[in-house]
């Protein structure tokens, strides 16, 4: 289907951007279990090539896939995580496997996570949870574009970015408003 856009900042709030609106419709990105592998991989939570292991049942997991996304979508809109959404993405962490490490960086020692999965929930519950635990989740915004649903992670300065991209939204709303006051100064 269509490409994935990769303009949030953060791959957590990407993964809710799968879900868009095109020419006035909301269009789902992921339909089936090969997109949602795709998108991982696109995302640079998984290696490139073919998933270590074939799900069972794929549309199980491409369901439960959405559902996360349904969670994660209203948590970052609210700014803070109720507890079926931590229900939600503690489930998909539950999926993985892996241990921690001592690692020294800079002589200062640190534990790290290391995963020894590849299940896509998974490796989206975390990237998630990373996110959650470390970042302002107030700078989490909705696209100030008509009609967009995509979100972004303010990372600018002042924190006053208002659009998905500029490219996209930006330009069509300063064109808008362009062509309101264009239309008002002739009336």
């Amino acid at each position: 289907m269509s490409s994935f856009l990769f303009i949030a900042g953060t791959p957590a709030v990407d993964f809710v951007n799968t879900e868009i609106v095109s020419e006035g419709e909301r269009v789902d990105l992921l339909q089936t279990e090969q997109d949602l592998w795709r998108w991982v991989r696109a995302a640079g939570l998984a290696p490139a090539g073919p998933p270590a292991d074939q799900p069972a049942r794929p549309p199980a997991r491409l369901r439960q896939a959405k559902e996360l996304r349904r969670h994660l979508r209203a948590l970052f809109l609210r700014g803070k995580p109720r507890k079926s959404e931590i229900d939600a993405i503690n489930a998909a962490l539950a999926r993985g496997h892996g241990s921690f490490r001592l690692e020294r960086k800079g002589g200062v020692y640190r534990t790290r996570f290391a995963a020894d999965s590849d299940d896509p929930l998974f490796l989206v519950a975390a990237a998630a949870a990373e996110l959650i635990a470390t970042a302002d989740l107030s700078l989490i915004k909705p696209c100030g574009g008509t009609q967009c649903i995509l979100l972004f992670y303010d990372t600018t300065k002042s924190h006053t970015r208002r659009w998905c991209s500029m490219a996209g939204c930006g330009n069509r709303m300063k064109a808008a408003l362009h062509y309101q006051r264009s239309r008002e100064g002739r009336e």
